[in-house]
């Protein structure tokens, strides 16, 4: 009997992560892991739109990288933190975040050491919704982090846009799940170039995306030197 099969056969890939440990200074703290994070990827190439086929992700996610990669630099170059900090550049989050479901599956350190997520994504542009030089974190409602990010000088706010369910659609969720508080640092205002080619450098608003990031450093440096552990609300742990 002959057949026939309009089948394809499975296709395979590689993905990256990208992962950096500044170790902690105190034995009463180094244990208490923060972990600083983003995606590196974007969608590559796909449908033209105007003759253009290349979707850059300038603000998602380049723009949260260079967050992850200006706070290495300043965590780097100053004095040694208390606490552990790793960076961790995923890859693959555009297709069901695969680099983070495998750093939670093979972490650098025990997944129950991490007390703190903070992943940056999409910073590249302000939010109408919220004040100019402000960034929204996703689950404000759910943790005790923003707030206590915000009593030492973060410029967060709660997320404006709750019926979009961003705090499900970034790589914290897949860490939140298994109990990390894990958060998203945003100022994504639904601008239309959100997975279109023109996500492109035109369109990053470099002053806010500076200021954003500067912004951050003082209370971040807080965190990884303080004693503060992050804690659920009641209910708000997924």
């Amino acid at each position: 009997m002959d057949f026939e099969s309009n089948a394809e056969s499975p296709q395979s890939s590689n993905t990256w992560n990208v992962v950096g440990i500044l170790p902690g200074h105190d034995p009463a703290q180094r244990k208490n892991v923060i972990l600083l994070t983003a995606h590196l990827d974007h969608l590559g190439i796909g449908t033209p739109v105007n003759g253009d086929n290349i979707y850059n992700g300038a603000d998602d996610d380049a723009s949260g990288t260079a967050a992850v990669l200006e706070l290495a630099r300043v965590l780097g170059s100053g004095p040694k933190p208390r606490r552990t900090v790793i960076f961790a550049l995923f890859g693959s989050e555009e297709t069901g975040g695969l680099g983070s479901t495998y750093f939670r599956e093979h972490p650098p350190v025990p997944l129950h050491d991490i007390v703190a997520n903070l992943e940056f994504e999409m910073i590249g542009r302000a939010d109408p919704k919220i004040a100019e030089d402000a960034l929204w974190l996703s689950g404000w409602e759910r943790s005790n982090l923003g707030p206590q990010l915000a009593v030492h000088g973060a410029k967060l706010v709660e997320d404006p846009h709750l019926e979009q369910g961003f705090f499900r659609r970034s790589d914290n969720y897949v860490l939140a799940k298994k109990g990390v508080v894990a958060q998203t640092v945003s100022s994504f205002g639904l601008h239309k170039d959100y997975h279109q080619p023109s996500d492109d450098l035109a369109h990053i608003d470099f002053q806010h995306m500076t200021n954003a990031i500067a912004s951050l450093i003082t209370p971040v440096e807080w965190l990884v030197n303080s004693n503060f552990i992050p804690k659920w609300n009641a209910g708000g742990k997924p």
